[in-house]
């Protein structure tokens, strides 16, 4: 009884002291498994808590405790960044001269630790734009299901965390029908083999 009053105590002195935790969230690593065609320019990318004012840093993920939690870059930079490797290792060419542009906003990226653990919460609107006439072609959020953590790990194991909540919600995004349709509608073309004489 007296180890799990201490361990009360210890719990309470960590969340009320409003101590900043940096994740090591330097690189991405895609992971998706969908494979499709296409190609797409990236577009703008925001954080709209940040933008909203309610984190005050653009790299700070919002969190329900006393404490704040940055990661290395920018919140959008990073999600960007992810999207874009994930977007290539599904077959997706990232090429400025493709007719269609992907943006994007992060609606929520959230620990909620106010329990016995960590809720972590993502919800991110993927927007298509059409380029010619700048008409959205596509616009649907996309919020996977909360991912449960531990309350004290360690910091790459939070970092860990951010990255799968990126990955879940892009892989909502590549399986959304509208969404492989349009990227797919907008492949490069094929590649004309060399003629006879060219090979000689």
């Amino acid at each position: 009884m007296k180890r799990f009053a201490l361990l009360m105590l210890a719990m309470a002195f960590m969340l009320g002291s409003g101590c900043a935790v940096q994740l090591p969230t330097n690189s991405y690593t895609p992971q998706n498994y969908v494979r499709t065609t296409g190609k797409a320019d990236m577009g703008n990318f925001t954080y709209v808590p940040y933008l909203e004012g309610k984190v005050k840093k653009p790299n700070q993920i919002q969190n329900t405790a006393a404490g704040q939690m940055f990661i290395a870059t920018d919140v959008a930079d990073f999600v960007k960044r992810g999207t874009a490797l994930e977007l290539e290792k599904s077959g997706i060419q990232l090429d400025p001269s493709s007719p269609i542009q992907l943006n994007a906003n992060v609606l929520e990226f959230k620990a909620d630790d106010l329990g016995y653990s960590v809720d972590w919460v993502y919800r991110i609107q993927y927007i298509i734009v059409n380029k010619a006439d700048n008409a959205t072609v596509f616009d649907k959020t996309f919020a996977p299901a909360p991912k449960k953590g531990g309350k004290f790990g360690n910091p790459i194991d939070y970092a860990n965390v951010v990255s799968d909540m990126i990955l879940a919600g892009y892989d909502l995004f590549i399986r959304d029908a509208d969404a492989k349709r349009i990227l797919e509608q907008n492949a490069l073309p094929p590649v004309p083999p060399l003629s006879t004489k060219a090979q000689k």
